[in-house]
Protein backbone atom coordinates (compact mmCIF):
# COMPACT_ATOMS: atom_id res chain seq x y z
CA UNK A 1 0.00 0.00 0.00
CA UNK A 2 1.43 3.31 -1.31
CA UNK A 3 2.19 6.47 1.49
CA UNK A 4 -1.45 7.98 0.03
CA UNK A 5 -3.48 5.00 0.87
CA UNK A 6 -2.06 4.45 4.12
CA UNK A 7 -2.89 8.76 5.26
CA UNK A 8 -6.29 7.47 3.57
CA UNK A 9 -6.84 4.22 5.97
CA UNK A 10 -5.71 5.63 8.88
CA UNK A 11 -7.97 8.63 8.58
CA UNK A 12 -10.87 6.27 7.52
CA UNK A 13 -10.55 4.39 10.66
CA UNK A 14 -10.80 7.35 12.85
CA UNK A 15 -13.76 9.23 11.27
CA UNK A 16 -15.24 5.63 10.82
CA UNK A 17 -14.78 5.36 14.79
CA UNK A 18 -15.73 8.64 15.87
CA UNK A 19 -18.90 8.75 13.86
CA UNK A 20 -19.83 5.30 14.60
CA UNK A 21 -19.60 6.19 18.40
CA UNK A 22 -21.77 8.91 17.66
CA UNK A 23 -24.27 6.84 15.37
CA UNK A 24 -23.71 9.00 12.44
CA UNK A 25 -22.59 5.95 10.23
CA UNK A 26 -24.50 2.54 10.14
CA UNK A 27 -21.81 -0.07 9.89
CA UNK A 28 -24.16 -2.89 9.91
CA UNK A 29 -26.84 -2.73 7.23
CA UNK A 30 -30.49 -4.48 7.66
CA UNK A 31 -30.33 -8.25 7.62
CA UNK A 32 -33.26 -8.99 5.59
CA UNK A 33 -31.67 -9.85 2.40
CA UNK A 34 -32.55 -10.38 -1.28
CA UNK A 35 -32.28 -13.01 -3.51
CA UNK A 36 -28.35 -12.22 -4.69
CA UNK A 37 -27.64 -12.42 -1.18
CA UNK A 38 -27.05 -9.00 0.26
CA UNK A 39 -28.80 -6.75 2.98
CA UNK A 40 -32.17 -4.89 1.29
CA UNK A 41 -30.25 -2.05 3.37
CA UNK A 42 -27.03 -2.53 1.88
CA UNK A 43 -28.78 -2.55 -1.51
CA UNK A 44 -29.93 1.21 -1.76
CA UNK A 45 -26.40 2.24 -1.36
CA UNK A 46 -24.92 0.09 -3.76
CA UNK A 47 -23.81 1.65 -6.85
CA UNK A 48 -25.78 2.52 -10.08
CA UNK A 49 -23.63 0.03 -11.71
CA UNK A 50 -24.22 -2.98 -9.25
CA UNK A 51 -27.75 -2.75 -9.12
CA UNK A 52 -28.46 -2.39 -12.69
CA UNK A 53 -26.26 -6.10 -13.20
CA UNK A 54 -28.24 -7.97 -10.32
CA UNK A 55 -31.59 -6.56 -11.97
CA UNK A 56 -30.58 -7.51 -15.09
CA UNK A 57 -29.55 -11.16 -14.77
CA UNK A 58 -32.27 -11.43 -12.43
CA UNK A 59 -31.14 -11.18 -8.20
CA UNK A 60 -32.49 -7.99 -7.60
CA UNK A 61 -36.40 -7.29 -8.20
CA UNK A 62 -36.66 -3.56 -8.91
CA UNK A 63 -39.70 -4.19 -6.61
CA UNK A 64 -37.42 -4.97 -3.89
CA UNK A 65 -35.12 -1.97 -4.38
CA UNK A 66 -38.06 0.47 -5.11
CA UNK A 67 -39.81 -0.67 -1.96
CA UNK A 68 -36.32 -0.47 0.13
CA UNK A 69 -36.41 2.68 -1.31
CA UNK A 70 -39.61 3.88 -0.28
CA UNK A 71 -39.24 2.69 3.13
CA UNK A 72 -35.82 4.32 3.82
CA UNK A 73 -37.88 7.66 2.30
CA UNK A 74 -40.76 7.15 5.33
CA UNK A 75 -37.84 6.81 7.82
CA UNK A 76 -35.85 9.34 6.75
CA UNK A 77 -38.15 12.26 5.35
CA UNK A 78 -39.41 13.49 8.40
CA UNK A 79 -35.83 14.70 10.03
CA UNK A 80 -34.60 15.59 6.00
CA UNK A 81 -37.32 16.75 4.08
CA UNK A 82 -35.64 16.10 0.84
CA UNK A 83 -38.99 16.04 -1.13
CA UNK A 84 -41.61 18.62 -1.96
CA UNK A 85 -43.47 15.83 -3.67
CA UNK A 86 -42.77 11.53 -4.19
CA UNK A 87 -44.43 9.78 -6.76
CA UNK A 88 -45.01 6.56 -4.48
CA UNK A 89 -47.96 4.93 -6.97
CA UNK A 90 -46.33 5.92 -9.67
CA UNK A 91 -43.16 4.32 -9.30
CA UNK A 92 -43.92 1.42 -7.59
CA UNK A 93 -46.23 0.39 -10.49
CA UNK A 94 -43.60 1.18 -12.89
CA UNK A 95 -41.20 -1.04 -10.95
CA UNK A 96 -43.58 -4.05 -11.30
CA UNK A 97 -43.25 -3.11 -15.43
CA UNK A 98 -40.13 -3.19 -15.06
CA UNK A 99 -39.90 -6.40 -13.53
CA UNK A 100 -42.15 -7.36 -16.12
CA UNK A 101 -39.58 -7.05 -19.05
CA UNK A 102 -36.98 -8.22 -17.73
CA UNK A 103 -38.66 -11.46 -17.23
CA UNK A 104 -40.40 -11.11 -20.80
CA UNK A 105 -36.75 -10.45 -22.08
CA UNK A 106 -36.84 -6.83 -23.18
CA UNK A 107 -34.04 -5.30 -23.28
CA UNK A 108 -32.73 -3.09 -20.33
CA UNK A 109 -31.57 0.24 -20.47
CA UNK A 110 -28.51 1.35 -18.17
CA UNK A 111 -30.70 2.53 -15.73
CA UNK A 112 -33.46 0.45 -15.91
CA UNK A 113 -35.52 0.30 -12.80
CA UNK A 114 -33.34 2.74 -11.05
CA UNK A 115 -34.76 4.97 -8.37
CA UNK A 116 -34.05 8.64 -9.41
CA UNK A 117 -35.03 12.15 -7.61
CA UNK A 118 -35.46 15.40 -10.10
CA UNK A 119 -34.82 18.97 -8.24
CA UNK A 120 -38.27 20.41 -8.18
CA UNK A 121 -37.86 23.07 -11.19
CA UNK A 122 -37.33 19.99 -13.92
CA UNK A 123 -40.41 19.60 -15.61
CA UNK A 124 -42.55 15.96 -15.35
CA UNK A 125 -44.89 15.98 -17.39
CA UNK A 126 -48.64 15.75 -15.46
CA UNK A 127 -46.18 16.51 -12.61
CA UNK A 128 -46.59 20.47 -10.82
CA UNK A 129 -42.97 21.94 -10.61
CA UNK A 130 -43.05 24.44 -7.74
CA UNK A 131 -39.84 25.79 -8.13
CA UNK A 132 -39.93 25.56 -4.69
CA UNK A 133 -41.83 29.06 -4.29
CA UNK A 134 -45.43 29.57 -3.27
CA UNK A 135 -46.02 30.94 -6.32
CA UNK A 136 -45.73 27.82 -8.43
CA UNK A 137 -47.24 25.92 -5.54
CA UNK A 138 -51.08 25.80 -7.90
CA UNK A 139 -51.49 25.14 -11.18
CA UNK A 140 -47.78 24.60 -12.42
CA UNK A 141 -48.26 21.40 -13.66
CA UNK A 142 -46.20 20.33 -16.57
CA UNK A 143 -47.42 19.65 -19.98
CA UNK A 144 -44.25 17.65 -20.83
CA UNK A 145 -41.19 16.14 -19.70
CA UNK A 146 -37.94 18.05 -19.62
CA UNK A 147 -35.78 16.79 -22.06
CA UNK A 148 -33.58 15.25 -19.40
CA UNK A 149 -36.58 13.70 -17.38
CA UNK A 150 -37.14 11.97 -20.98
CA UNK A 151 -34.32 10.82 -21.35
CA UNK A 152 -33.99 9.20 -17.56
CA UNK A 153 -37.10 7.34 -18.73
CA UNK A 154 -36.04 6.25 -22.06
CA UNK A 155 -33.30 4.93 -19.69
CA UNK A 156 -35.65 3.11 -17.66
CA UNK A 157 -34.68 4.94 -14.84
CA UNK A 158 -37.91 5.45 -12.24
CA UNK A 159 -38.87 9.22 -11.17
CA UNK A 160 -39.19 9.08 -7.68
CA UNK A 161 -40.23 12.27 -6.93
CA UNK A 162 -39.27 16.07 -6.90
CA UNK A 163 -36.69 17.56 -4.25
CA UNK A 164 -36.57 20.37 -2.74
CA UNK A 165 -34.77 23.53 -2.86
CA UNK A 166 -33.64 26.97 -2.10
CA UNK A 167 -36.72 29.14 -3.19
CA UNK A 168 -35.88 29.79 -7.43
CA UNK A 169 -32.63 27.73 -7.28
CA UNK A 170 -31.11 31.26 -5.63
CA UNK A 171 -29.36 30.65 -2.93
CA UNK A 172 -27.00 28.16 -0.70
CA UNK A 173 -28.59 27.36 2.16
CA UNK A 174 -32.19 24.91 1.15
CA UNK A 175 -33.58 27.03 3.87
CA UNK A 176 -37.29 27.24 1.87
CA UNK A 177 -39.67 29.81 3.53
CA UNK A 178 -42.78 27.70 2.01
CA UNK A 179 -41.44 24.28 1.93
CA UNK A 180 -39.48 23.89 4.83
CA UNK A 181 -35.27 23.84 5.64
CA UNK A 182 -33.86 20.44 4.48
CA UNK A 183 -31.35 19.24 6.64
CA UNK A 184 -27.86 17.74 6.08
CA UNK A 185 -27.97 13.85 6.92
CA UNK A 186 -24.79 13.78 8.34
CA UNK A 187 -25.90 16.75 11.20
CA UNK A 188 -29.62 17.47 11.03
CA UNK A 189 -28.38 20.75 12.72
CA UNK A 190 -26.58 21.73 9.78
CA UNK A 191 -27.59 22.91 5.92
CA UNK A 192 -27.23 20.60 3.04
CA UNK A 193 -26.19 23.51 1.13
CA UNK A 194 -27.75 24.60 -2.47
CA UNK A 195 -29.63 25.56 -3.86
CA UNK A 196 -29.96 21.87 -5.01
CA UNK A 197 -29.94 20.67 -0.92
CA UNK A 198 -32.69 18.28 -1.50
CA UNK A 199 -31.27 16.32 -4.12
CA UNK A 200 -27.81 15.93 -2.20
CA UNK A 201 -29.29 15.35 1.13
CA UNK A 202 -31.89 12.19 -0.69
CA UNK A 203 -28.85 10.71 -2.92
CA UNK A 204 -26.77 10.68 0.79
CA UNK A 205 -29.01 9.39 2.54
CA UNK A 206 -30.02 6.57 0.56
CA UNK A 207 -33.47 8.12 -0.49
CA UNK A 208 -32.44 7.65 -4.38
CA UNK A 209 -29.40 5.75 -6.54
CA UNK A 210 -29.21 9.17 -7.81
CA UNK A 211 -30.84 12.75 -8.36
CA UNK A 212 -30.64 15.89 -10.73
CA UNK A 213 -29.48 19.10 -9.61
CA UNK A 214 -29.09 22.32 -11.19
CA UNK A 215 -25.37 24.68 -10.80
CA UNK A 216 -25.39 28.10 -11.71
CA UNK A 217 -23.21 29.34 -9.34
CA UNK A 218 -22.56 26.24 -7.25
CA UNK A 219 -26.03 24.80 -6.58
CA UNK A 220 -24.52 20.92 -7.85
CA UNK A 221 -21.24 20.73 -6.81
CA UNK A 222 -21.90 23.06 -3.26
CA UNK A 223 -24.53 20.01 -1.64
CA UNK A 224 -22.18 17.52 -3.16
CA UNK A 225 -19.71 18.55 -0.68
CA UNK A 226 -21.02 19.24 2.03
CA UNK A 227 -23.52 15.97 1.71
CA UNK A 228 -20.17 13.79 1.15
CA UNK A 229 -21.38 12.68 -2.24
CA UNK A 230 -19.76 12.90 -5.86
CA UNK A 231 -21.44 16.21 -7.89
CA UNK A 232 -20.95 17.48 -11.67
CA UNK A 233 -21.47 21.02 -12.99
CA UNK A 234 -20.78 19.91 -16.86
CA UNK A 235 -19.46 22.09 -19.39
CA UNK A 236 -22.05 24.87 -20.37
CA UNK A 237 -24.46 23.47 -22.84
CA UNK A 238 -23.25 20.07 -22.66
CA UNK A 239 -26.81 18.68 -21.06
CA UNK A 240 -29.88 20.29 -22.58
CA UNK A 241 -32.23 22.79 -19.85
CA UNK A 242 -35.32 22.57 -21.75
CA UNK A 243 -37.94 22.27 -19.02
CA UNK A 244 -35.64 23.38 -16.71
CA UNK A 245 -37.07 26.33 -15.17
CA UNK A 246 -33.83 29.12 -15.83
CA UNK A 247 -32.36 31.27 -13.16
CA UNK A 248 -29.50 32.74 -14.70
CA UNK A 249 -30.05 31.87 -18.81
CA UNK A 250 -25.89 32.50 -19.34
CA UNK A 251 -25.01 30.27 -16.30
CA UNK A 252 -27.67 27.89 -15.75
CA UNK A 253 -26.26 24.11 -16.21
CA UNK A 254 -27.93 20.68 -14.94
CA UNK A 255 -26.18 17.70 -14.13
CA UNK A 256 -26.17 14.59 -12.06
CA UNK A 257 -25.50 13.56 -8.07
CA UNK A 258 -24.43 10.27 -7.00
CA UNK A 259 -22.66 8.70 -4.30
CA UNK A 260 -19.77 7.24 -6.89
CA UNK A 261 -18.02 9.02 -9.23
CA UNK A 262 -18.62 5.47 -12.31
CA UNK A 263 -22.91 6.35 -11.12
CA UNK A 264 -21.93 9.89 -12.43
CA UNK A 265 -20.43 8.59 -16.05
CA UNK A 266 -23.79 6.26 -15.91
CA UNK A 267 -25.89 9.13 -15.97
CA UNK A 268 -23.67 11.88 -18.01
CA UNK A 269 -24.41 8.46 -20.97
CA UNK A 270 -27.96 9.17 -20.67
CA UNK A 271 -27.94 12.67 -19.94
CA UNK A 272 -25.08 14.04 -22.26
CA UNK A 273 -25.50 15.16 -26.13
CA UNK A 274 -27.40 17.71 -28.29
CA UNK A 275 -30.74 18.55 -28.05
CA UNK A 276 -32.62 20.49 -31.75
CA UNK A 277 -35.58 22.02 -29.18
CA UNK A 278 -32.78 23.84 -27.13
CA UNK A 279 -30.72 26.42 -28.57
CA UNK A 280 -28.56 26.47 -25.32
CA UNK A 281 -27.55 22.92 -25.92
CA UNK A 282 -24.34 22.22 -27.62
CA UNK A 283 -23.97 19.87 -30.91
CA UNK A 284 -20.62 19.01 -29.59
CA UNK A 285 -20.61 14.93 -29.70
CA UNK A 286 -20.64 13.28 -26.65
CA UNK A 287 -18.34 10.28 -25.88
CA UNK A 288 -18.96 7.52 -23.47
CA UNK A 289 -18.21 8.54 -20.28
CA UNK A 290 -17.64 5.14 -18.70
CA UNK A 291 -15.45 4.02 -21.42
CA UNK A 292 -11.88 4.31 -19.81
CA UNK A 293 -13.06 5.16 -16.94
CA UNK A 294 -10.57 3.16 -14.62
CA UNK A 295 -7.45 3.89 -17.10
CA UNK A 296 -4.44 5.14 -15.15
CA UNK A 297 -4.31 9.10 -14.92
CA UNK A 298 0.03 8.62 -14.43
CA UNK A 299 0.72 11.44 -17.13
CA UNK A 300 -1.79 14.15 -16.55
CA UNK A 301 -0.70 17.31 -14.49
CA UNK A 302 -2.76 18.99 -12.27
CA UNK A 303 -2.63 22.61 -11.28
CA UNK A 304 -3.02 24.03 -7.99
CA UNK A 305 -4.25 27.40 -8.20
CA UNK A 306 -1.86 30.28 -6.38
CA UNK A 307 -4.91 32.91 -6.31
CA UNK A 308 -8.16 32.78 -4.68
CA UNK A 309 -9.19 29.50 -4.39
CA UNK A 310 -7.00 28.59 -1.49
CA UNK A 311 -7.57 31.93 0.64
CA UNK A 312 -9.18 31.70 3.76
CA UNK A 313 -9.90 27.95 4.24
CA UNK A 314 -11.38 26.28 7.02
CA UNK A 315 -8.26 24.57 8.74
CA UNK A 316 -10.07 20.82 8.43
CA UNK A 317 -11.29 21.47 4.89
CA UNK A 318 -7.72 23.09 4.36
CA UNK A 319 -6.21 19.73 5.73
CA UNK A 320 -8.32 17.01 4.08
CA UNK A 321 -7.93 18.97 0.58
CA UNK A 322 -4.39 18.87 0.73
CA UNK A 323 -4.46 15.10 2.08
CA UNK A 324 -6.28 14.17 -1.40
CA UNK A 325 -3.94 16.08 -3.36
CA UNK A 326 -1.27 13.97 -2.19
CA UNK A 327 -3.54 10.77 -3.01
CA UNK A 328 -3.58 12.08 -6.22
CA UNK A 329 -0.57 12.78 -6.83
CA UNK A 330 0.43 9.54 -5.75
CA UNK A 331 -1.93 7.74 -8.20
CA UNK A 332 0.63 9.69 -10.79
CA UNK A 333 -0.67 12.79 -11.56
CA UNK A 334 1.88 15.24 -11.74
CA UNK A 335 0.94 18.29 -9.11
CA UNK A 336 2.38 22.01 -10.04
CA UNK A 337 1.55 25.19 -8.97
CA UNK A 338 -0.15 27.63 -11.43
CA UNK A 339 -1.17 31.52 -11.52
CA UNK A 340 -4.60 32.57 -12.40
CA UNK A 341 -4.15 36.16 -12.25
CA UNK A 342 -6.69 38.52 -11.84
CA UNK A 343 -9.68 35.79 -10.65
CA UNK A 344 -10.75 37.46 -7.92
CA UNK A 345 -11.94 40.25 -10.56
CA UNK A 346 -13.66 37.00 -12.39
CA UNK A 347 -15.32 36.19 -9.00
CA UNK A 348 -16.94 39.13 -8.47
CA UNK A 349 -18.50 39.86 -11.73
CA UNK A 350 -20.08 36.34 -11.79
CA UNK A 351 -22.61 37.66 -9.22
CA UNK A 352 -22.89 40.73 -11.78
CA UNK A 353 -24.44 38.85 -14.70
CA UNK A 354 -26.66 36.42 -11.74
CA UNK A 355 -28.19 38.60 -10.42
CA UNK A 356 -28.80 40.91 -13.33
CA UNK A 357 -30.15 38.02 -15.29
CA UNK A 358 -32.46 36.20 -12.73
CA UNK A 359 -33.51 40.01 -11.89
CA UNK A 360 -34.63 40.19 -15.47
CA UNK A 361 -36.41 36.99 -15.57
CA UNK A 362 -38.82 37.36 -12.18
CA UNK A 363 -39.13 41.38 -12.83
CA UNK A 364 -42.88 40.73 -13.89
CA UNK A 365 -43.27 38.31 -10.83
CA UNK A 366 -41.90 40.24 -8.92
CA UNK A 367 -43.44 43.06 -9.25
CA UNK A 368 -46.72 41.52 -9.30
CA UNK A 369 -46.16 39.04 -6.45
CA UNK A 370 -43.39 40.10 -4.55
CA UNK A 371 -44.86 39.21 -1.17
CA UNK A 372 -45.00 35.40 -2.47
CA UNK A 373 -41.31 35.54 -2.27
CA UNK A 374 -39.37 34.57 0.48
CA UNK A 375 -37.32 37.46 2.22
CA UNK A 376 -33.68 36.43 0.68
CA UNK A 377 -35.11 35.86 -2.64
CA UNK A 378 -36.92 39.20 -2.58
CA UNK A 379 -33.65 41.10 -1.26
CA UNK A 380 -31.55 40.12 -3.93
CA UNK A 381 -33.60 40.37 -7.01
CA UNK A 382 -34.17 43.64 -6.13
CA UNK A 383 -30.83 44.21 -5.62
CA UNK A 384 -30.41 43.20 -8.85
CA UNK A 385 -32.39 45.33 -10.68
CA UNK A 386 -29.94 48.14 -9.70
CA UNK A 387 -27.47 46.88 -12.23
CA UNK A 388 -27.29 49.16 -15.28
CA UNK A 389 -25.78 47.98 -19.25
CA UNK A 390 -22.82 49.26 -18.09
CA UNK A 391 -22.23 46.65 -15.84
CA UNK A 392 -23.32 43.62 -17.85
CA UNK A 393 -21.05 44.83 -20.49
CA UNK A 394 -17.75 45.19 -18.08
CA UNK A 395 -18.75 41.66 -16.91
CA UNK A 396 -19.07 40.19 -20.55
CA UNK A 397 -15.95 41.76 -20.99
CA UNK A 398 -14.02 40.35 -18.01
CA UNK A 399 -15.74 36.90 -19.33
CA UNK A 400 -14.12 37.21 -22.66
CA UNK A 401 -10.79 37.98 -20.84
CA UNK A 402 -10.69 34.88 -17.97
CA UNK A 403 -11.65 32.51 -20.84
CA UNK A 404 -8.03 33.45 -22.21
CA UNK A 405 -6.80 32.97 -19.31
CA UNK A 406 -8.09 29.71 -18.08
CA UNK A 407 -7.25 28.74 -21.86
CA UNK A 408 -3.48 29.28 -21.36
CA UNK A 409 -3.49 27.43 -18.20
CA UNK A 410 -4.78 24.76 -19.38
CA UNK A 411 -2.07 24.56 -21.99
CA UNK A 412 -0.16 24.00 -19.26
CA UNK A 413 -2.05 21.39 -17.00
CA UNK A 414 -4.90 18.96 -18.20
CA UNK A 415 -7.03 19.76 -14.54
CA UNK A 416 -7.24 22.25 -11.42
CA UNK A 417 -7.44 21.15 -8.16
CA UNK A 418 -9.68 23.40 -5.59
CA UNK A 419 -11.62 22.88 -2.15
CA UNK A 420 -15.51 22.30 -3.99
CA UNK A 421 -16.55 24.92 -0.37
CA UNK A 422 -13.97 26.36 1.62
CA UNK A 423 -16.29 25.88 5.36
CA UNK A 424 -17.69 22.62 6.48
CA UNK A 425 -21.72 23.27 6.42
CA UNK A 426 -23.21 25.61 8.53
CA UNK A 427 -25.80 25.38 11.02
CA UNK A 428 -28.90 25.93 9.63
CA UNK A 429 -30.61 28.99 10.57
CA UNK A 430 -34.20 29.08 9.33
CA UNK A 431 -37.06 27.78 11.89
CA UNK A 432 -39.83 30.89 11.55
CA UNK A 433 -40.63 31.85 7.83
CA UNK A 434 -41.13 35.37 8.81
CA UNK A 435 -37.45 35.76 9.81
CA UNK A 436 -34.76 36.57 7.23
CA UNK A 437 -32.31 33.38 7.21
CA UNK A 438 -28.33 34.15 6.27
CA UNK A 439 -28.76 32.79 3.15
CA UNK A 440 -27.44 35.95 1.39
CA UNK A 441 -24.75 36.85 4.10
CA UNK A 442 -23.02 33.37 3.84
CA UNK A 443 -23.57 33.62 -0.42
CA UNK A 444 -19.99 34.69 -1.15
CA UNK A 445 -17.84 32.30 1.34
CA UNK A 446 -19.91 29.34 -0.02
CA UNK A 447 -19.46 30.32 -3.92
CA UNK A 448 -15.92 30.85 -3.46
CA UNK A 449 -14.64 28.22 -5.47
CA UNK A 450 -17.53 27.64 -7.74
CA UNK A 451 -19.07 29.92 -9.50
CA UNK A 452 -15.54 31.05 -11.79
CA UNK A 453 -16.81 28.08 -13.24
CA UNK A 454 -20.17 28.70 -14.16
CA UNK A 455 -19.02 32.54 -15.44
CA UNK A 456 -16.69 30.54 -18.63
CA UNK A 457 -19.03 27.78 -18.84
CA UNK A 458 -16.24 25.45 -17.31
CA UNK A 459 -16.99 21.88 -16.37
CA UNK A 460 -16.36 20.89 -12.82
CA UNK A 461 -16.66 17.54 -10.34
CA UNK A 462 -16.98 18.13 -6.56
CA UNK A 463 -16.52 14.00 -4.95
CA UNK A 464 -15.79 13.61 -1.54
CA UNK A 465 -12.55 13.61 0.29
CA UNK A 466 -12.37 13.61 4.11
CA UNK A 467 -14.66 14.58 6.97
CA UNK A 468 -13.78 16.84 9.33
CA UNK A 469 -13.36 16.16 13.59
CA UNK A 470 -17.10 16.45 14.04
CA UNK A 471 -17.74 14.17 11.06
CA UNK A 472 -18.72 16.71 8.53
CA UNK A 473 -17.88 15.87 4.42
CA UNK A 474 -15.47 18.21 2.60
CA UNK A 475 -15.23 18.36 -0.86
CA UNK A 476 -12.37 17.70 -3.84
CA UNK A 477 -13.32 19.84 -6.40
CA UNK A 478 -11.14 18.99 -10.16
CA UNK A 479 -12.02 21.56 -12.40
CA UNK A 480 -11.07 21.29 -16.67
CA UNK A 481 -11.02 22.76 -19.92
CA UNK A 482 -14.65 23.01 -21.81
CA UNK A 483 -15.83 19.33 -22.68
CA UNK A 484 -13.11 17.80 -20.35
CA UNK A 485 -15.20 15.59 -18.05
CA UNK A 486 -14.51 12.23 -19.08
CA UNK A 487 -10.99 13.11 -17.73
CA UNK A 488 -12.25 15.03 -14.60
CA UNK A 489 -14.31 11.84 -14.12
CA UNK A 490 -11.35 9.52 -14.61
CA UNK A 491 -9.32 11.69 -11.78
CA UNK A 492 -12.14 11.68 -9.78
CA UNK A 493 -12.50 7.51 -10.44
CA UNK A 494 -8.46 7.25 -9.36
CA UNK A 495 -9.05 8.94 -6.32
CA UNK A 496 -11.94 7.65 -5.05
CA UNK A 497 -10.51 3.86 -5.72
CA UNK A 498 -7.42 5.23 -3.49
CA UNK A 499 -9.66 6.28 -0.30
CA UNK A 500 -12.36 5.22 1.24
CA UNK A 501 -14.83 8.60 1.67
CA UNK A 502 -17.51 7.47 -1.07
CA UNK A 503 -18.55 3.71 0.81
CA UNK A 504 -19.58 6.53 4.29
CA UNK A 505 -22.90 6.37 4.98
CA UNK A 506 -25.20 8.85 7.16
CA UNK A 507 -26.48 7.41 10.23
Amino acid sequence: MDQGRRESETLRRKVTASAAKRHRIRVHGDERRIRGGNPIRDIIFSSIGENTDLIRTGRLSPVELMEATLDEIDQQESRLNAFISVFRDESLELARQAEIDIRTGKNPGPLHGIPIALKDLIDVAGRRTTCGSKFYEAGSTARSDSTITRRLKQAGAIIVGKTNLHEFAFGVTTENPHYGSTANPWDTSRVPGGSSGGSGAAVSAGLCAGALGTDTGGSVRIPSALCGIAGLKPTYGRISVLGVTELARSLDCAGPMCRRVGDIAIMMNVLAGSDPDDALCSTEPAPDYTDGLEHPVDGLKAGIPNQHFYSDLDSEVDRAVREAIKTVEASGVEIVEIDLPSVHEVYEVVLTLLMAEASYYHEPYLTAHRDDYGRDVQEILAAGQNFNARDYIHAERVRENASRTFSRAFEEVDVLLTPAVPVPAPQRTLDDPSVESESNKIRPRMTQNTRIFNLLGLPALSVPCGFTGQGLPVGLQIAGPWWSEKTLLQVGHAYERATPWHTMRPE
